[in-house]
């Protein structure tokens, strides 16, 4: 059986059930091709990271497996299947795959669905090494960490994924010792330098042990432990947790059959190429969600959806721009970035990029939380529009919105200093970027200074009638 459809989305995600529910606004007819329990994994795991960098050091871990149902059970209502139903989505719960021939259609276990356009969202899964000993050796995911009765006593966390460096700092404060193993030379490799060290630093005080740089050469389970053999040591815990850079499962997708092929990220793990206008490699199939990658190899926000979801059902086509999407690092504190990093920005705009960067203990709202008090780092042009941000610190995951929508809207530093805000709040912090840029330009020895000193000198010279 045929049936044509405006948009068919392949889904697995939040993000593919929020196109689907924006096709349905838009007047679309859409199908919605979803292998079952897929969305419920991948919000239990943004859930379960977010519980754990908001629970305090003594919080028992029944207690906290008890807040992530609670909080599953209330995300979300507006995209559960059935409201996505009874609003005019054809809700296919089977896994799909693509089949280009005799014409394109996607393909079930028991319907063949055409549309005039496709939209991928899929879900991921962590990318599993290719290390000797790993595949014999029983290992824990995110997505399996709530199955456990308890915490182990001791963990070795594998990878350096925001997932990683969140859970890793996690655990230690839950009271497991816990040791974060990366081949890689730093955390974070896309940050400042600086930054990337602030973010070890803080997974260090927490108790964590990092081993960076570290050639791992093999996995073996001797007795009731796992023993990770790292060149000419070894070390061993009750537990190993692989939290590698996540990659979209599109095994089942058959993509290859029409051209599409995942590029590769990070050495190892993959994400699917699309174009500014989130187009594949095939003209009718766009893609959204957590398998494009991002600034950590996941993105956070969901302003893909949109551009990709109009795209496939309208012209002109709209341009999504990588510089305005922000990210969050579920840590504690909370770690965030949109837009380009300083480094970045400098070695991009050079002398036309200048670096900002205010303590939140300037504002009063820093020093009500538990947390250490962190900072916002801007860097903006010279005409004051903001370039990228760097925020770390309690309520960074709101202050980075505020930021992150001055960019979108093209609004400079100056004119976001005069922008009312409430008393005590953190975003008391945008005046202070503002102050901290205007005495950057007004500073001895540029030309606004000198032209205002040289008034000001005329103006007193001048005798008084």
């Amino acid at each position: 059986m045929t049936i044509d459809y405006d948009a068919v989305i392949l889904g697995g995600t939040v993000q593919g059930r929020e196109a689907a529910a924006l096709a349905v606004r838009e007047g679309a007819r859409v199908a919605l091709v979803e292998p079952p329990g897929t969305v419920d994994l991948g919000l239990r795991r943004q859930i379960l990271l977010a519980a754990l960098a908001g629970a305090a050091d003594s919080t028992p871990w029944a207690d906290l497996k008890r807040q992530v149902s609670a909080l599953e059970a209330v995300a979300y209502p507006q995209l559960s299947l059935d409201r996505l139903a009874t609003s005019g989505v054809d809700v296919v719960l089977e896994p799909g795959q693509f089949s280009p021939r005799p014409q394109l259609a996607v393909t079930t276990a028991t319907r063949r669905i055409r549309g005039r356009g496709y939209l991928l969202a899929p879900g991921t899964d962590v990318t599993v090494p290719d290390i000797p000993g790993l595949a014999e050796t029983p290992f824990l995911t995110v997505d399996k960490l709530l199955t456990l009765d308890a915490l182990p006593e001791s963990a070795i966390v594998l990878g350096r994924s925001g997932t990683a460096i969140a859970l890793a700092q996690a655990l230690a404060r839950l009271g497991t010792r816990t040791t974060l193993v990366s081949r890689g030379h730093t955390l974070l490799p896309t940050e400042d330098p600086d930054l990337a060290a602030f973010v070890a630093a803080l997974l260090e005080a927490a108790g964590v042990s990092l081993r960076l740089a570290a050639p791992i050469d093999g996995v073996r389970q001797p007795d009731n432990s796992v023993e990770l053999r790292l060149g000419q040591g070894a070390i061993a815990a009750q537990t190993l947790i692989l939290a590698t850079a996540p990659h979209p499962t599109l095994a089942h997708l058959n993509l290859e059959s029409i051209g599409i092929r995942p590029r590769r990220v990070y050495g190892t793990a993959v994400a699917l190429p699309v174009d500014d206008r989130l187009v594949t490699a095939h003209r009718r199939v766009f893609a959204c969600g957590p398998g494009l990658g991002g600034y950590w190899a996941e993105t956070t926000d969901h302003q893909d959806v949109a551009i990709a979801l109009r795209n496939l059902l309208y012209l002109p086509w709209r341009q999504l721009s990588v510089l305005n999407r922000p990210a969050l690092l579920p840590t504690r504190p909370e770690y965030a970035r949109v837009g380009l990093a300083a480094t970045q920005a400098q070695r991009w705009y050079g002398g036309d990029a200048t670096v900002l960067q205010v303590p939140l203990g300037q504002v009063l709202k820093a020093h009500c939380g538990p947390d250490i008090l962190g900072f916002c780092r801007c860097t903006v042009r010279a005409d004051g529009h903001i370039l990228g941000a760097q925020i770390c610190g309690a309520g960074a995951s709101d202050l980075i919105h505020a930021l992150t929508q001055a960019q979108h809207q093209g609004i400079p530093l100056h004119r976001l200093e005069r922008l009312p805000t409430l008393p005590h709040s953190l975003s008391a912090i945008l005046p202070l970027l503002g102050a901290a840029w205007q005495q950057q330009r007004w500073r001895p020895g540029t030309w606004q200074r000198d032209w205002a000193e040289n008034w000001f000198n005329w103006r007193r010279s001048r005798p008084r009638r």
